[in-house]
């Protein structure tokens, strides 16, 4: 247990990080896996989250085949896969989740966003809040998602990030508003993290957890470097 200098006042269902807050050390999201290879070495370094791509439209993104095995190198040493999702329907996310073995699905896009309501209940969520510069958040909460029966629900985590998911976008760790009962388990952190800010991010904004993916890529923008994320995932949890 850690004291991270910053306590959360509460009000108008927000939590603003402001003075002093003791907090367990976080877990660590490694996104962007291209292959199972780096999933074994990234969830072996201590990632308790390994994300894939599922947009195929990324350069990142990968194909069920590539999905299926990085989820079972990440479950050999035991990390949580992660399929992140943009602009499709809920019937293709539930669809290509339970063809690569996927629980958990990441709602990075409007439209994958919208098709919260209708996932299903066994199927986990990180809905993702883009932030603007000065950390206050720019997206429709969870609890504003509702079919046309009017059905919602909460997300499991909420992920904050840049305006542009994966621009590596840095903004005010500071002067985060987190909405409060929108999440079950609590929020992570993106954008712009490294293993040399990643410390200060942490201690600074209490998230329960950070995640990276540019931030620790090779030169080729799409293997992992492994020194940078054992260093980054060390620095995460030492902070």
């Amino acid at each position: 247990m850690r004291t991270s200098g910053m306590q959360r006042m509460r009000g108008h269902g927000v939590a603003r990080t402001t003075a002093v807050q003791a907090f367990k050390t976080p877990l660590v999201k490694v996104c962007g896996i291209t292959n199972p290879e780096d999933a074994a070495m990234a969830a072996g370094a201590g990632a308790d989250f390994i994300g894939m791509i599922m947009w195929q439209k990324a350069k990142r993104a990968v194909s069920d085949t590539t999905a299926r095995a990085i989820v079972e190198a990440a479950r050999a040493h035991n990390a949580q896969p992660v399929g992140v999702f943009v602009d499709e329907s809920a019937d293709t996310i539930t669809d290509r989740c339970q063809r690569a073995g996927i629980k958990i699905a990441q709602l990075h896009g409007d439209g994958a966003r919208s098709a919260l309501p209708q996932l299903p209940a066994d199927l986990q969520v990180i809905y993702v809040l883009n932030c603007q510069s000065d950390g206050s958040t720019a997206t429709p909460l969870p609890c504003s998602m509702s079919d046309s029966t009017g059905k919602s629900r909460k997300a499991d985590w909420l992920l904050l990030d840049g305006m542009q998911g994966g621009s590596g976008q840095v903004f005010d760790w500071t002067n985060l508003t987190i909405p409060q009962g929108e999440s079950l388990h609590g929020w992570l952190l993106a954008g712009g993290l490294l293993p040399s800010n990643v410390a200060t991010a942490v201690q600074l904004a209490s998230p329960t957890a950070v995640d990276v993916s540019s931030g620790v890529c090779g030169p080729d923008g799409l293997a992992k470097d492994s020194s940078k994320v054992t260093a980054f995932i060390a620095a995460a949890k030492t902070a």
